[in-house]
């Protein structure tokens, strides 16, 4: 009796044990599908090999009417100071008069159109200094593109104390003449009788 059940026993365990292995098999089969699909992923690769970028370019050339070199020496920081013309005339002027029109043009040999356009003046300094009233009466006329581009009755004095800008600077292969013109009211008082008067104007494009 107690042999019989020693022997159903044992082949109850074969029988589980055959069942267990199966279903080993069978999970190892099914974790090694989930591991090869996840592993796909992580050995995908991108490669963007080669990546560049280069920038644009804006180089303005102050020129003659004509459209010849202007008088212009450039400095290692790319600011040019210009001789020629003098943009306020260089002559002697009565109450009433005005200035022979300058001209000059700029040309944009860049590649890219500037995003701003600034006339600023320097101070404006005069021989007498006891003269100084002429900048405040002297009136200073600036056209670009056709259009009157300073506020009415601009006087040297102001623009040594504003900045201006200037609309639609040069497009790239475009050249484009700016003229000035200078004159003294017919009610300029005595005191700039005699008086020579000096100013810088810078104009600046920046990108």
């Amino acid at each position: 009796m107690s042999r019989h059940a020693t022997t159903v026993t044992r082949a109850q365990r074969r029988r589980v044990e055959l069942v267990t292995i199966a279903a080993g098999v069978a999970a190892a089969v099914v974790l090694a599908l989930s591991f090869s699909g996840t592993l796909s992923v992580f050995t995908q690769a991108f490669v963007h090999g080669t990546n560049t970028v280069s920038t644009s370019t804006i180089r303005i050339v102050e020129t003659a009417a004509d459209g010849s070199p202007g008088a212009c020496t450039t400095a290692a920081d790319g600011t040019a100071s210009c001789t020629d013309p003098d943009l306020y005339g260089g002559g002697s002027l009565r109450p009433g008069e005005s200035s022979t029109t300058q001209t000059i043009s700029f040309a944009n040999t860049g590649t890219a159109t500037p995003t701003g356009f600034r006339l600023t003046g320097g101070p404006c300094t005069t021989a007498p200094t006891s003269g100084s009233d002429l900048c405040s009466q002297l009136v200073v006329k600036m056209t670009w593109r056709g259009a009157d581009v300073l506020p009415a009755s601009t006087t040297p004095a102001f623009l040594a104390a504003n900045a201006v800008t200037l609309p639609n600077p040069p497009a790239a292969g475009e050249r484009i003449p700016l003229t000035v013109q200078v004159s003294l009211p017919g009610g300029a008082t005595a005191p700039t009788s005699g008086v020579t008067l000096a100013q810088a104007l810078t104009f600046t494009f920046s990108a």
